[in-house]
């Protein structure tokens, strides 16, 4: 990651990864812009990798007192306060998480940064094919040569699909990253937000995104994590609400169920088949986070059913593709 200065507000730019490939660029007001890599940058030679493009960030840049004063409290006087330039790599490290969870929800594809570290690869010794620990990342020349402030893109611009259509699509493999004709809508909503409002909402992307991570992983946390992302947006709504009890019994009158399926109706569809649905969903989420009832892919020391297997990863994809839409329809609505 590469950071720049002017005027009062930080420029990061960095390597970042989507599962489709990218073709264009994209910009945002002073904002964003992300774009595809020139003819002479590494690509992958398979449909299937993670395919590496370029975005750049701009935000307004945090006081060094401010940083200073957050990263300090709570230490004693006498402890060893970090240096200006570490507070502030530290800063830009979590404006290049944020940037990516947003993306990973107003866009239709997961959006990773770059990682570097040591792991196991396969290496080939003359003829001899071998295991060699060595160290992941990318590298292109030409990232540190793009300037101190937005580029010039080498690509022409992306094109926009109708939101309906974007969103409304199960799977997306195979094709370019694209964007919908309410991206940019959608951008300038969340840089509207106050506040809270923005903190809840960047809560509920980022383990929206970390739950799209961890499907490679295991099936049964992504399905826990993509819910748990609802649940951050609900429990906003209704952090003022008082709850109350059953005279009788003393059980809230207002359950969690209950305000995930109206949240759900609310941002997704009130049609009666989709409430059905999304209490299917939550009723899956709390069989696997209270009784440990796993999704099938996820079952060990058993065989499982293909057609258990098929059914559950459906469920999981629709689950995700929902989720998505209803994240989105909540950061779109009337305020």
């Amino acid at each position: 990651m590469r950071s720049y200065h002017r005027d009062g507000k930080g420029l990061i730019r960095f390597i970042a990864y989507s599962p489709e490939p990218v073709e264009g660029c994209f910009r945002f007001n002073d904002v964003l812009q992300i774009f595809s890599l020139p003819d002479d940058a590494p690509k992958p030679e398979h449909s299937y990798a993670d395919h590496p493009f370029v975005i750049e960030y701009s935000f307004e840049e945090m006081d060094i007192a401010e940083l200073r004063e957050v990263r300090t409290a709570g230490l004693s006087p006498s402890s060893d306060t970090p240096p200006d330039n570490f507070l502030k790599t530290e800063h830009h490290w979590c404006k290049q998480q944020e940037i990516l969870s947003v993306l990973s929800v107003i866009t239709r594809h997961l959006i990773k940064k770059e990682t570097t570290q040591h792991r196991w690869i396969l290496d080939t010794e003359g003829d001899v094919l071998t295991g060699k620990f060595a160290q992941t990342g990318y590298y292109w020349k030409g990232f540190g040569e793009l300037g101190e402030w937005f580029s010039t893109p080498f690509s022409p611009e992306i094109t926009f699909i109708d939101s309906n259509t974007y969103y409304g699509e199960f799977g997306v493999t195979g094709k370019l990253l694209d964007l919908s004709d309410a991206t940019v809508p959608l951008l300038e909503k969340y840089f509207e937000l106050g506040d809270e409002e923005k903190i809840a909402f960047l809560s509920a992307s980022v383990l929206f995104s970390q739950a799209l991570e961890a499907w490679s992983v295991s099936d049964s946390l992504t399905y826990i994590g993509i819910v748990s992302s609802l649940e951050a947006l609900i429990e906003f709504d209704h952090r003022s609400a008082k709850t109350n009890h059953c005279p009788n019994c003393g059980q809230p009158t207002y359950k969690i169920r209950k305000k995930f399926l109206d949240f759900m109706s609310t941002y997704g569809s009130n049609d009666e088949s989709f409430r059905k649905f999304a209490d299917r969903l939550y009723s899956r989420r709390s069989g696997i986070g209270h009784q440990g009832k796993l999704l099938a892919g996820d079952i060990a020391g058993q065989v499982v059913s293909p057609s258990d297997e098929t059914r559950d990863w459906w469920e999981l994809g629709q689950l995700s593709r929902v989720a998505r839409v209803c994240l989105v329809n909540w950061l779109n609505r009337e305020r």
